[in-house]
């Protein structure tokens, strides 16, 4: 499963891009280049730069409300690949900008991308869908041993596993490059040396193990989400019934149950919503493996660019929404939020205390009512 996509576009690639036959295929040049411009230019744009706040609040707010658990140094630890997987999709928009030559630069954009966006973005997002595996896995033990979890997973517990998730991901990336650099190449189309690819002679070699690293990280990652999903949302409610049965204080399991409920139901939202914005990168990537048309410098290539810039689109959709899901399903976090923003916090409580008073005055009619 290749997370970069269009994004990997290598030097002997792109020259061939260049002489592709117009015309050729189910999609022309010109709608290509809209729906390049469209979804990575203009809405994967406009989505990661409110993303990329989006996660910085995310980290102060995790922050500030403390990383003593183990569910909040997984949130702390989503929020920067995310934020590393949103920086990098902005810089691979630049470059993927169908009218970036008119610059007149001595970069070729579609090449320089290759080292510093596309391969960093697959890594952040590969380390994203890692990062829910592990969430996903935490609230399964939660459930199935629910007096032990604690101690199972401790937050430093965490950060050992959660630093694993990080090394073995950027690891994987050493090979590629250690064997592609960037150099002054000249281009026959347009007459002139450029900054573009250069490889070593090594190459051949590593490229496949590169891919395979990539591709194997990428699909367990993916299908283990699926599967943990899975068991969370058929666990969830007969374990609830059993935790009722077995705990004396009423009250007080009524609380614990709701809390577990309300952690279960956030993360069982982010990994669905990771697993519904990744299932196009799983498709294209299926498609680009046993099509040869569906490629870079196929017959299909205007399709392939074109679809897979809704993939990235996905993407910079999953790394920026989980700010909605935290402010709505966690009391803790939309404390900490509204400390952190006072205004959105006092006006909150506004709204809250007018919709009392609404319904108190609606109660009270219908008291007065029915006594008449």
């Amino acid at each position: 499963m290749n997370f970069n996509g269009s994004a990997g576009l290598t030097a002997s690639e792109n020259k061939g891009a260049n002489t592709s036959v117009e015309g050729q295929g189910l999609l022309s040049d010109e709608a290509r280049i809209v729906f390049i411009f469209v979804n990575h230019v203009v809405l994967s744009t406009a989505i990661g730069l409110f993303g990329i706040a989006a996660n910085v609040i995310n980290m102060c707010v995790f922050l500030k409300e403390g990383l003593n658990t183990s569910m909040n140094v997984s949130f702390f630890a989503m929020a920067i690949s995310d934020l590393v997987s949103l920086v990098t999709l902005l810089w691979l928009n630049v470059c993927l900008n169908p009218y970036i030559d008119n610059v007149n630069s001595d970069i070729v954009f579609t090449e320089v991308q290759y080292l510093t966006a596309g391969w960093p973005h697959g890594c952040a997002a590969r380390i994203t869908s890692w990062i829910t595996v592990y969430i996903t896995a935490e609230r399964c033990i939660s459930i199935l041993l629910p007096l032990k979890v604690k101690r199972i997973v401790t937050p430093k517990r965490s950060v050992a596993a959660l630093t694993v998730i990080y090394l073995i991901n950027i690891l994987t990336l050493v090979p590629e490059y250690s064997t592609v650099y960037f150099d002054w190449n000249f281009y026959p189309l347009k007459n002139r040396t450029m900054l573009g690819l250069a490889f070593r002679s090594n190459r051949p070699i590593t490229e496949g193990l590169v891919f395979t690293f990539h591709a194997s990280l990428a699909i367990v990652s993916f299908i283990s989400v699926i599967l943990l999903t899975a068991i969370l949302v058929a666990r969830l409610n007969s374990t609830g019934k059993w935790r009722k049965s077995t705990v004396s204080n009423l009250k007080q399991n009524e609380a614990t149950i709701a809390r577990d409920r309300k952690t279960i139901a956030m993360v069982i939202l982010v990994a669905i919503i990771l697993i519904v914005c990744y299932t196009p990168t799983v498709v294209f990537s299926i498609l680009s493996s046993t099509l040869p048309d569906f490629s870079v410098v196929g017959k299909e290539s205007n399709v392939f660019h074109s679809a897979w810039s809704f993939a990235f689109l996905a993407h910079s959709v999953n790394a920026s929404v989980n700010i909605f899901t935290y402010y709505k399903m966690s009391s803790k976090y939309r404390k900490n939020f509204h400390k952190l923003f006072p205004a959105i916090g006092s006006r909150q409580r506004e709204e809250e205390s007018r919709k009392s008073e609404e319904d108190l005055t609606a109660y009270s009619f219908s008291t007065i009512n029915s006594t008449i």
